[in-house]
């Protein structure tokens, strides 16, 4: 019984040492903010219809994938950071109300403009939204290996946005430049909420079985995000 409340203490204390402290955060900052980026989306996304060489597309979606993550990096994520988390938690405004996982996952990318389903996606199972959103040539699965091991085999995919389904949780990873790899999550874990931390040392991060789905890699899901194309929910098993 000591041994197991010491592991307890430990969780809570290394989940509250190594999350990142959330940014003060203002609602009319944010608005503006996503303003904009639409702005300079809409804008982007005038460029690359006019593009009339395959180079000149890519170079218009490559900056799209860019301008995608960095929204999420510099805006979305800090907005999010402190946001109470609970398992029906369904908020649409950051720092109010309260979000669960899935939700979290949904109406950060929803935020940025990703036209989804937002309350569809975040019920089902955390596959099939990663399945979803990107195709399998860019999903790949890991199955009883320890979380060391895992984060090292992510980080080896290189440099982006991904999602990472669990045995029972679903959340954000972003690998970057260098190999390290930050987990951004609504977190059953006290304090239960919204956080950014390094994943090898995230408690949330243990599972038997884990898929993860590299986002930005995908380019029909950027260039969706890029020209505002709704997108379509495949094979649900919880509706709506």
């Amino acid at each position: 019984m000591k041994n197991l409340l010491y592991l307890v203490i430990s969780l809570l204390v290394s989940a509250n040492c190594c999350a990142q402290k959330p940014v003060p955060y203002s609602a009319p900052v944010y608005k503006a903010s996503l303003r904009e980026l639409t702005a300079q989306r809409t804008a982007l996304a005038a460029s690359y219809l006019k593009a009339t060489t395959p180079a000149a597309r890519t170079a218009c979606l490559n900056k799209a994938r860019a301008l995608w993550m960095k929204s999420l990096d510099a805006t979305v994520f800090p907005a999010w950071e402190g946001t109470s988390w609970s398992f029906y938690g369904n908020s649409w405004a950051p720092r109010q109300g309260s979000i669960a996982c899935g939700y979290f996952v949904t109406t950060a990318l929803f935020d940025t403009g990703l036209r989804l389903q937002r309350t569809l996606l975040a019920k089902q199972g955390s596959e099939k939204l990663i399945k979803n959103l990107t195709t399998e040539a860019h999903i790949t699965r890991y199955r009883h290996i320890s979380q060391a091991d895992f984060v090292r085999r992510v980080s080896a995919l290189g440099p982006g946005l991904y999602l990472v389904g669990l045995d029972f949780h679903v959340a954000f990873l972003r690998v970057r430049e260098g190999g390290a790899v930050q987990m951004v999550h609504a977190s059953w874990i006290a304090p239960a909420k919204v956080i950014r931390e390094a994943a090898d040392s995230s408690p949330a991060l243990g599972s038997k079985y884990r898929v993860v789905g590299k986002l930005s890699d995908d380019d029909d899901l950027v260039r969706a995000w890029l020209l505002g194309k709704v997108l379509a929910v495949h094979g649900a098993t919880v509706k709506s």
